[in-house]
């Protein structure tokens, strides 16, 4: 029998939107396997609706040996590679993945920041009332807001939206 001293986290990298299939297929072959989600709010042009999410997306994270490793990821569809660190795959410790474990107890204090998004970015309107319009970040509040001013109309107009409401079409360092 392998102790849990032989056993490491090690980090999965999976295709875009394929967490949920390589989490049950590594779950199916009997290894223990964690993809950490969160409960999120999608708009729709006609609805909305909370939705499971990855924390983490396009990666989850297997406990295993080095014979399970290798059979976690093997004829797995979905699944990329394992993450390296100095040429060694990276090792998650315990206490990192309790600390996920524990944040999830409490995701109303969770918020998931899109930092690709930046002041100066300038960026497509994709929800609400102005949708089509394009404007310039001007302003990062919290988590959530962004203040962009809409240089479409012929004033300065600032509309504060969230960031699933706006497709970045140039970085500001582009």
């Amino acid at each position: 029998m392998i102790s849990n001293a032989d056993r490491h986290w090690y980090v999965i990298q999976t295709r875009p939107r394929y967490e949920k299939k390589v989490y049950e297929q590594i779950k199916a072959k009997g290894i223990e396997v964690f993809l950490p989600q969160v409960i999120t709010i999608r708009k729709w042009s006609d609805r909305k609706k909370k939705i499971s999410v990855p924390l983490f997306s396009g990666y989850l994270f297997v406990h295993a040996d080095e014979d399970e490793r290798y059979s976690a990821i093997k004829e797995v569809v979905g699944a990329l590679k394992y993450v390296f660190f100095r040429g060694q795959p990276a090792k998650v410790t315990e206490k990192e993945i309790n600390n996920i474990k524990l944040s999830l107890q409490a995701p109303e204090r969770f918020k998931i920041e899109n930092t690709n998004i930046e002041k100066g970015d300038l960026v497509k309107i994709t929800g609400g009332v102005f949708t089509g319009m394009e404007g310039i970040v001007t302003e990062l509040r919290g988590n959530y807001k962004l203040t962009i001013n809409i240089y479409e109309l012929s004033m300065s107009l600032n509309v504060v939206l969230s960031p699933n409401e706006v497709k970045q079409l140039k970085k500001v360092n582009e």
